[in-house]
Parts: C-alpha cells; structure tokens; sequence
C-alpha cells in the first residue's frame, strides 16, 4: 500500500466522520422540534379543554339570565 492509497483511505474516512458529525447534527434538531411540537399539541389540547368548559359555563349562565 502505497502513501497515495494512504492519503486516499484517510480522506475518506474524514468524509464519513463529517457526514457522521452532519447527519447527528441534524437528528438532534429534528428531535428538538418533534419536542417542542408535543409540548405545543399537549398545550393546545389543555387550551381546547379549557374552552369548552367555558362554552359550558356560558350556556348555564345564559339559561339562568333567560328565566329572569
């Protein structure tokens, strides 16, 4: 094996490092963002939850306001 196939064989195996080190970069993120679109979704439903107990309310008080 000659210096030339040396040069070769460890330019390679940097590429495969960077592209390693690049794609785990990226997957952290995409984690990141499915994190933070659970956590928006779970607030969402809360806020959704909440509403209707509040259309709820309206409607009671509404009817109470109709028989006076």
């Amino acid at each position: 094996m000659s210096s030339r196939d040396t040069v070769w064989i460890v330019g390679i195996i940097l590429a495969l490092g960077v592209t390693w080190g690049m794609t785990s970069q990226r997957v952290s993120a995409m984690e990141k963002d499915v994190d933070r679109i659970e956590e928006a979704l779970m607030m969402f439903t809360k806020i959704e939850s909440r509403i209707a107990v509040i259309e709820a309310e309206v409607k009671n008080i509404n009817k109470k306001l109709d028989r006076l």
